[in-house]
């Protein structure tokens, strides 16, 4: 129930505006100006009531929003510390091998764009991988997100 009010909570406060513009609706007739809902002070309260259990059911469901992306920024900012630190150990041509990777060259592109042989490319990606701790190209990827 709480994903369903989550995905819907912007509408809560459309709902409590609406019921609340009932309760306090007025009309006017022959120079008088009364509330429509005079006569049933019972339904004007209880309109009142859950226009304000809407609003606070909101407030709650954006504090919890935002304390989940809170910890999501602390999250990322905690891996981006880790690959960076890692990242640093690599050499310059290491780097350079590793950029090619994440931008989605194949072996034969980052050959031909740095000049180097299949078992030189080959070496360079085997100390990536174990500087990084990781075994493949998509774990590598991956790592990143």
């Amino acid at each position: 129930m709480e994903s369903t009010l989550s995905k819907y909570h912007k509408y809560l406060l459309v709902a409590a505006l609406i019921l609340s513009s009932i309760a306090i609706s007025i009309k006017g007739s022959d120079g008088e100006v009364k509330l429509v809902l005079n006569d049933y002070p019972v339904i004007i309260t209880l309109l009142i009531t859950i226009s304000l259990f809407l609003v606070a059911v909101y407030f709650h469901i954006n504090k919890k929003k935002i304390s989940n992306l809170s910890a999501q920024i602390k999250e990322s900012n905690i891996k981006g510390e880790r690959i960076d630190a890692l990242l640093s150990e690599l050499t310059e041509r290491q780097r350079e091998v590793y950029d090619l990777i994440i931008s989605g060259k194949t072996n034969k592109e980052i050959m031909k764009e740095l000049f180097i042989e299949q078992s030189t490319l080959k070496t360079h990606i085997n100390q990536i991988y174990g500087k990084l701790n990781i075994k493949s190209r998509s774990e590598l990827k991956s790592k990143l997100k």
